[in-house]
C-alpha cells in the first residue's frame, strides 16, 4: 500500500478483520493467498513481463550488487559467522 492509509481504509481493514479472525487458519491463509495474487496480477498488468520478473526478483529475493563473485561472498559470510 502507498501512502498513508485513510481513516476510512482503516475502519474497512478493521471491519473485515472483525469478520476473518474466527474463521480456521487455512481459509485465513487461503485468502491471503488469492488476496496476495490479485495485487500481483495489478502489478503484472502495468508492466512487461520482463521488468515484472526483475521487479519481482527484486521485491522479494533481494538484489546483490557488488563485485565480490559467490564464493567470495560465501567465504565471507563463513568468515563472520
Amino acid at each position: 500500500m502507498a501512502g498513508t492509509m485513510t481513516n476510512i481504509e482503516n475502519n474497512t481493514i478493521r471491519m473485515y478483520w472483525n469478520v476473518l479472525r474466527s474463521m480456521s487458519k487455512n481459509i485465513r491463509l487461503g485468502l491471503a493467498v488469492k488476496l496476495t495474487n490479485s495485487v500481483l496480477e495489478e502489478e503484472s498488468k502495468e508492466m512487461s513481463d520482463e521488468a515484472y520478473t526483475e521487479a519481482m526478483f527484486d521485491k522479494f529475493y533481494g538484489a546483490w550488487k557488488g563485485d565480490e563473485s559467490a564464493d567470495e561472498l560465501m567465504g565471507n559470510i563463513t568468515e563472520n559467522t
